[in-house]
């Protein structure tokens, strides 16, 4: 696969509008679509598209699934090991994969945007430690769908990397590393007291902090929530004492669970040769209107539907 250092491919240049945006990745085409590639009867006739949104690009919709996942690569700055890592996301049918321990190095620019095959790999900066060697770093590995509809990228910090999506509402995904200096400080093992399907039989440490922010920010670990045999809740085997552990997590906004089609990990991207498995989680946006309570008629007895 040819990989190239380009400059930022989403976003138009300065004063240009995105509809006007060269790689046609920008607003709707004429006409309207439902999605990339079938066009909409309704459109023509002024109506707005039955799927919620008139955004083309959107990629969290009711009726299109999409597949997003996180992955703790340890390593893909051999050009290789990226390449694999690109090939096993566009093999399995992945719109948006968080990277995590990428040790790619670019100090000298905020963001770098890399095409690797059909995918385009956006990162924030790895840095070196004290022996000069590669440390940490995130990272998106985004499809051509998910590229078209990328709105904005923001690097919080050296190990938190936000994007926006177009869609309605305007989906955001967030790569996070470990939150310390101390490799291995933010390992949260979540037990059932607090998630309803976990690989482990108790909560650590770090999995109380983990389960205090679920909470406080109404959050929801995606890969705990459907009833799966153990071989596919575990997401770490250690190479010394082949011990399995859970460590990686998709958080999803509790109001968005209905979205939540199924959340897993999966063995399928072990070629790339992390310690980690890949947690893919499929996502089909849910709108349900809340019932609204209905008050007692004049008598007494709750009123009718109109």
């Amino acid at each position: 696969m040819e990989t190239q250092d380009i400059g930022n491919p989403i976003l138009p240049a300065a004063g240009v509008r995105r509809s006007h945006a060269a790689d046609g990745g920008a607003g709707p085409p004429p006409g309207g679509h439902y999605d990339d590639w079938t066009p909409n009867p309704l459109q023509r006739r002024g109506r707005v598209q039955s799927d919620h949104s008139p955004l083309t690009n959107a990629l969290l919709r009711c009726r299109r699934p999409f597949i997003m996942a996180t992955y703790n690569a340890n390593t893909v700055r051999e050009e290789a090991r990226l390449e694999e890592l690109a090939h096993c996301a566009e093999e399995r049918g992945v719109e948006i994969l968080a990277v995590q321990e990428h040790r790619r190095v670019h100090t000298d620019q905020p963001i770098n945007y890399r095409r690797v095959g059909g995918c385009t790999f956006i990162t924030s900066s790895a840095w070196r430690n004290d022996a000069q060697a590669a440390t940490g770093g995130v990272g998106l590995m985004v499809s051509p769908r998910a590229r078209k509809a990328l709105r904005r990228v923001h690097p919080h910090t050296n190990r938190i990397l936000s994007a926006d999506f177009e869609g309605s509402p305007v989906t955001t995904v967030m790569s996070v590393s470990q939150l310390s200096d101390n490799p291995g400080d933010f390992n949260a093992r979540l037990g059932p007291e607090d998630a309803p399907f976990t690989y482990h039989t108790n909560t650590n440490r770090n999995g109380e902090h983990l389960a205090a922010l679920l909470t406080e920010h109404e959050l929801l670990a995606a890969n705990t929530l459907f009833r799966k045999r153990m071989g596919k809740r575990w997401t770490f085997q250690d190479r010394a004492t082949s011990m399995r552990r859970q460590l990686d997590y998709i958080l999803v906004r509790r109001k968005w669970r209905k979205s939540i089609l199924n959340a897993e990990s999966y063995s399928t991207f072990d070629s790339v040769g992390s310690d980690h498995r890949v947690v893919a989680a499929r996502l089909r946006l849910s709108l349900r209107v809340p019932k609204r309570a209905r008050g007692p008629g004049p008598t007494g007895k709750p009123s009718r539907k109109p």
